[in-house]
């Protein structure tokens, strides 16, 4: 590695631990009840001008239009299918709450495992459509673009920001996107972040920045990952700036070098299972629409604001 590279990874470290450092302080030197993300001055970390766009002012097709649902419909639809809260209800177990301390079955029809007091089953928690997750793109995002000088233009008139150099996350090495959200996006994705050190600060773990593997998709992107998988959709998300990946099998220690999930070091159950209940209240808040994915281990979000 070159001086460059050495100096940048220091400077980041030196952020980070600066972060750390104060987090700590707060919780156990002043013995202070650190703020929530909601108390923190919003304005020092995005700028407020970025207002949503409603989604029938992009110019879709009639054919397109009819495939949203109307406003209130979906949103009681997103109540409505809510299967991770339905399951808290079911009377499947006599009425008595199950032990939450282990990741024993709840129910053997259906091998559900209560993973904490909130998730019962990632896939059935983090079941949001693409239907929904379109809907709110739709209405909030950009116009979809096709090159990444394009995404620029949208840059320069803040459209869109730059997600990189933040001490709260990482940035993969991206393919087929670039590290570009709309405004409320990036700070969703800060929020997230923040909450999930905080998280880990809290319980007594070691300090690990969740790492974000997708963003931004001009079409051109687009093309190119279809190319490769064939479920990628012409319609993606991704397209308009609302949307990103959190990987759930790689975290960034301070080292600055990604650990697999199943090392000796650290298991993947306890970084996921944080990282998930982070991401369920803010989903809970109606700030997200969240899919728990296999194919691609990540969480796929999309802002709703």
């Amino acid at each position: 590695m070159d001086k460059k590279g050495n100096e940048k990874n220091l400077k980041f470290v030196g952020i980070f631990i600066a972060v750390v450092l104060l987090l700590a302080g707060i919780r156990h030197i002043f013995d202070v009840e650190i703020p929530s993300y909601d108390n923190l001055n919003a304005e020092n970390l995005l700028p407020t001008e970025f207002d949503g766009q409603d989604v029938l002012d992009k110019g879709n097709s009639d054919a397109d239009k009819s495939a949203i649902l109307s406003e209130e419909k979906f949103e009681q639809s997103s109540v409505e299918n809510d299967t991770c809260r339905h399951r808290v209800t079911l009377k499947d177990f006599g009425g008595k709450e199950p032990d939450i301390t282990k990741f024993d079955s709840v129910n053997k029809n259906t091998a559900l495992y209560r993973l904490s007091g909130k998730i019962w089953n990632y896939d059935e928690c983090f079941a949001d459509t693409q239907q929904q997750h379109l809907f709110a793109a739709q209405k909030f995002g950009i116009r979809p673009v096709k090159t990444h000088s394009d995404v620029m233009q949208l840059a320069k008139r803040y459209e869109v920001v730059s997600i990189e150099g933040s001490p709260f996350y990482v940035v993969d090495k991206l393919k087929y996107s670039v590290p570009y959200l709309i405004p409320s996006a990036k700070e969703l994705l800060t929020e997230i972040s923040f909450n999930f050190l905080d998280s880990l600060q809290s319980k007594g773990y070691k300090m690990y920045l969740p790492i974000v593997s997708s963003v931004l998709r001009t079409t051109s992107d687009v093309e190119q990952l279809k190319k490769r998988n064939r479920n990628a959709t012409d319609d993606s998300c991704h397209s308009y700036g609302t949307t990103f990946d959190i990987t759930y099998s790689r975290f960034m220690p301070l080292t600055g070098i990604p650990t697999p999930v199943d090392s000796a070091e650290w298991r993947s159950s306890e970084l996921k299972l944080t990282l998930a209940e982070v991401i369920y209240d803010l989903r809970d808040k109606g700030k997200c629409f969240v899919k728990h994915e296999r194919r691609q281990p990540c969480f796929h979000i999309t802002v709703r604001y």
